[in-house]
């Protein structure tokens, strides 16, 4: 899964210079991005109906909240990838309304040996580079009727480096896949064979700190 992810003070600031001056106030803080914070997140331009994308078009930055509604009250903050086109919640964000969210890394707990703490895993390239989420947003109505912009990161199996930490793990979209992800036929091959686990490597795990 994802429970949550890491936004490098440098990366808000550059992508917070994208979004808009009404949604730039959401954007209060860097470092690790917990459900129900804003994030800067990359949706299609405004032609992304045509599916492709426009050149005097381009992609848009905005602040969304991250968590999709639930009638119980908890926030569904991620959508798995074997069942993302069937879900009612989750068909037509997937049709319509795919996204990117900017990451450098994102957080993985696992029990530790004597049971009585988790331990804290930090996941991201070697590099340190920049990573994607894949994403879907939509957009509900919070208690006042003001309608709230909301996204869901999409998961998947975990790959062979993962798996001792967790079964599964966040959809990565590569640098040279953006525009398939975000303007691609969701019925096609190209936007499905995307939602596969990160090939081994890519992505690696250190001890972050240790949780209760």
């Amino acid at each position: 899964m994802c429970g949550r992810f890491y936004v490098a003070e440098k990366d808000l600031d550059d992508f917070a210079a994208m979004v808009n001056q009404v949604e730039k106030h959401l954007l209060k803080k860097a470092g690790e991005i917990f459900p129900g914070d804003y994030a800067p997140v990359i949706t299609p331009g405004r032609d992304h109906e045509s599916g492709m994308k426009a050149g005097n078009d381009p992609d848009q930055v905005h602040a969304l909240k991250w968590g999709f509604p639930s009638k119980s009250g908890k926030l569904i903050i991620n959508a798995r990838s074997e069942t993302i086109a069937e879900k009612p919640l989750f068909r037509l964000p997937f049709e319509r309304r795919r996204c990117l969210v900017p990451a450098r890394g994102f957080f993985e707990w696992k029990d530790s040996e004597t049971g009585k703490k988790r331990v804290k895993f930090y996941i991201a390239p070697p590099d340190a580079s920049l990573i994607y989420l894949a994403g879907i947003y939509w957009f509900f109505n919070d208690k006042a009727g003001n309608l709230i912009p909301c996204f869901t990161i999409i998961t998947t199996q975990a790959n062979e480096v993962i798996r001792p930490l967790h079964d599964r793990m966040p959809v990565v979209i590569d640098r040279e896949n953006k525009d398939i992800w975000l303007y691609g036929d969701h019925r096609s091959e190209s936007v499905r064979n995307l939602m596969l686990p990160a090939r081994s490597g890519f992505l690696l795990p250190s001890l972050a700190e240790k949780v209760d």
